[in-house]
């Protein structure tokens, strides 16, 4: 995003600051602003605290009635941009871990992180006192909720805003899990910040643009190509098993199998089927073990697949981070197809399930041929889950 803004506006631009992942820093290319990064392990660290707090000079020593201020924000910012609000770095940390291996999404994550932050939640804006503020976003976020987008840094909260973000953090649910130092200090902060003007904020990218690349795609490759859902949600484990129910209904019965995924099909299939699904799910942690969402979920899927008496159509089923990195590993997701149900690795594939070491087994499966791994994309815009069938005929 910096390098294509720093091309289109050229000489227009006066300077700029970059905070970007740890694992991005051989690759990152020469820009004119100046280069900070953090969050190993997409997890805010003290590198990510620093830069932040170097920003916000910038952005004071800068203030002018005659300057903008261009933002450019996308997934993995709320553990890039962080200045944690009365608590340690520490502490905050330790919340979000708690709510995280519990199966908080990330409309709670980032309620949470808006009320522990100096930054966040549109606090950002309260460092611009002359300026004007223009965001471009790259959302990551079901339904594209900008308030929620890497927290919202540059979005002003309304009066629903807050409420809706009160609600949250005041849920039982979540609030037995933290330490009362952590409630007091996100009971404390519940006012929106002030501002002397609107900031412009745009979504120049989503999981829906990703889905109609992807259809065009494999329309082109003589699919019938439909786009079922960009607003997938829920246990990865669960949906995981919703694909296998999914791969093994059949031509004659996958439509009542589509309703699982909040869709009523309007259109009939064809013999060789790209199904497209976006969204995010969620993982509640049992053991010590690594992995993610999608290579959780594509072991689910598996699973269930070689449970099953009757054989399955020809199928491939993929789900993968778009972003390359699927929880803290190098890996984006896995892929299985009709060559993989009988392997014998999957008589032990629940024992992995159930010590949440997804990556592991994906690791010794085949050899790894099943993992995806293209390395850290530079965008994200939540999970793709595709799903090939091939009727015959």
């Amino acid at each position: 995003m910096a390098l294509a803004a720093e091309h289109r506006l050229g000489q227009r631009m006066y300077d700029g600051i970059v905070i970007a992942p740890s694992n991005s820093e051989t690759r990152n290319p020469k820009l004119r602003s100046r280069v900070f990064y953090g969050a190993h392990n997409n997890l805010p660290d003290s590198n990510s605290v620093a830069a932040t707090r170097e920003a916000l000079r910038y952005i004071q020593d800068n203030d002018a009635d005659d300057v903008v201020f261009l933002f450019l924000i996308s997934g993995g910012g709320s553990a890039l941009f962080c200045a944690p609000d009365g608590l340690s770095l520490g502490e905050k940390l330790s919340a979000i871990r708690t709510l995280t291996s519990n199966g908080a999404d990330i409309r709670v994550l980032n309620a949470f992180r808006q009320k522990l932050s100096v930054v966040k939640g549109g606090k950002t804006l309260n460092f611009v006192k002359k300026g004007e503020v223009v965001a471009l976003i790259i959302s990551d976020l079901v339904g594209d909720q900008i308030q929620f987008i890497a927290s919202g840094p540059t979005i002003p909260q309304t009066a629903s805003m807050i409420e809706l973000s009160n609600a949250i953090t005041t849920s039982p649910k979540w609030t037995s899990l933290l330490s009362p130092d952590v409630m007091n200090r996100v009971r404390e902060s519940s006012q929106p910040p002030m501002r002397h003007s609107e900031p412009h904020n745009i979504i120049i990218a989503s999981n829906t643009y990703a889905l109609e690349e992807m259809k065009c795609y494999f329309t082109s490759l003589g699919y019938d190509s439909h786009i079922v859902s960009s607003n997938l949600e829920g246990n990865a484990t669960e949906v995981g098993r919703y694909f296998a129910e999914l791969i093994a209904a059949g031509k004659d019965n996958i439509s009542a199998k589509l309703e699982k995924f909040g869709k009523k099909p309007n259109f009939s299939l064809g013999n060789t089927v790209a199904l497209l699904f976006g969204g995010e799910t969620t993982v509640v942690l049992h053991g010590n073990g690594r992995g993610g969402r999608c290579q959780e979920m594509t072991l689910s899927c598996l699973i269930a697949l070689h449970s099953k008496s009757d054989p399955a159509p020809p199928f491939l089923f993929l789900a993968a981070g778009t972003d390359g990195q699927d929880g803290p590993t190098d890996a984006a997701g896995a892929l299985i197809s009709n060559d993989d149900i009988d392997d014998e690795l999957i008589r032990e594939g629940q024992s992995y399930l159930n010590a949440s070491n997804s990556y592991e087994f994906w690791s010794q499966f085949k050899n790894g041929k099943n993992h995806i791994k293209p390395g850290p994309t530079g965008t994200n815009v939540m999970d793709v889950q595709v799903v090939l069938l091939d009727f015959g005929g």
